[in-house]
């Protein structure tokens, strides 16, 4: 399963029509398209997936998936394997 990153933009620009931006997520920067979100600005937080923000998400939002994430990821160290 591939899971998309939440990230805070952090500088947006555009190249050949289309929307880009610098979006940092937790443990580096990456460019992305925002054809999908393109009233996103610096300091929004989206929802990246294989370098597009497919959605706009609030503080709150943000907030929470990321403590998801954070969860399921300590979980997944916790866990033994199967013998």
């Amino acid at each position: 399963m591939c899971l998309g990153a939440v990230g805070r933009v952090t500088r947006v620009w555009m190249e050949a029509d289309v929307p880009m931006a610098v979006v940092r997520t937790e443990d580096q920067e990456v460019p992305v398209c925002l054809l999908y979100v393109p009233d996103a600005g610096e300091g929004d937080h989206v929802l990246v997936h294989m370098g597009v923000a497919v959605e706009l998400l609030d503080e709150a939002e943000a907030t929470a998936t990321l403590a998801l994430r954070r969860a399921a990821a300590d979980n997944d160290l916790h866990k033994e394997e199967p013998p």
